[in-house]
């Protein structure tokens, strides 16, 4: 039997984090694969052709790089989507989740603190997440040859690392709303709402001048794709993603040590 909990939740999550693993690979090598067509002038004339505002929106002003491409689509979209669901849904079920299932007062009754709980339920969660990071990562490398993707390494590394973060920041805020409240239901809503916001400041909030700030606040702005591909390690972007996540961390922890869940 497994005595940490951290250890325990990943054993208990096995099947449902192999999934997660096939669908990050999939989604870098089948999307990353496709380059070669998006790097053709007629492609650039289809994205030429489109409203300015809806490219800049999309990401996708810089798509016939090989870091426009990739940052708008396995790291602007589509890895974002599959890491902000795993985050929330891992998230969620780590402190609500397992009050609404009652297995959190089974664990409450051991010798372990409150905080150690949702430490160790993070610690499980960022484990996680670096592991969808480095999936992604592996896949990139995997087709870089082939298909000719002239970018560095170490920048794909940086890219898939704050796509990881991304996905760890989402997860912390479930964390924290899961505390907060002790009800699943509330905590996907909530925590999925804020991605959408994200979502949208990131892309649309720019389009009007005085909503321009919004983006400034969006973690999908942290994370850009394009940008880590291109100039490789921002210290800026990473802490901000980074600091968030521990901030709602440390507020799960205070919050959950001090609320009565009724055991």
């Amino acid at each position: 039997m497994l005595r940490d909990i951290w250890t325990k939740t990943l054993w208990d999550q096995r099947r449902t984090l192999l999934g997660w693993a096939v669908g990050f690979a999939l989604v870098s090598l089948v999307y990353g694969g496709f380059y070669p067509f998006a790097s053709t002038p007629e492609y650039a004339e289809l994205i030429e052709s489109m409203p300015a505002g809806l490219a800049d929106a999309f990401g996708w002003d810089e798509i016939a790089s090989p870091h426009g491409y990739l940052g708008s689509t396995v790291y602007g979209i589509l890895g974002p989507v599959l890491a902000i669901v795993m985050g929330i849904g891992l998230g969620s079920r780590a402190i609500a989740g397992s009050e609404e299932d009652g297995n959190l007062e089974l664990l409450i009754t051991h010798p372990v603190t409150r905080t150690g709980i949702v430490l160790q339920k993070v610690a499980a969660l960022a484990l996680t997440m670096l592991g969808a990071g480095i999936v992604v990562f592996l896949a990139i490398i995997a087709i870089r040859g082939p298909i000719d993707l002239e970018l560095a390494m170490w920048n794909i590394a940086v890219a898939s690392l704050n796509l990881a973060l991304m996905g760890l920041f989402f997860a912390s805020v479930a964390v924290l709303v899961g505390a907060l409240t002790g009800r699943k239901g509330i905590t996907v809503g909530t925590t999925a709402g804020l991605a959408v916001f994200a979502f949208l400041a990131n892309g649309l909030a720019p389009q009007v001048d005085a909503l321009a700030w919004l983006q400034k606040i969006s973690p999908f702005f942290w994370a850009n794709g394009t940008t880590a591909l291109r100039d490789g390690f921002d210290p800026l972007m990473t802490l901000l993603l980074a600091g968030t996540s521990a901030v709602a961390i440390a507020a799960a922890a205070f919050t959950f040590d001090r609320r009565d869940v009724g055991v």
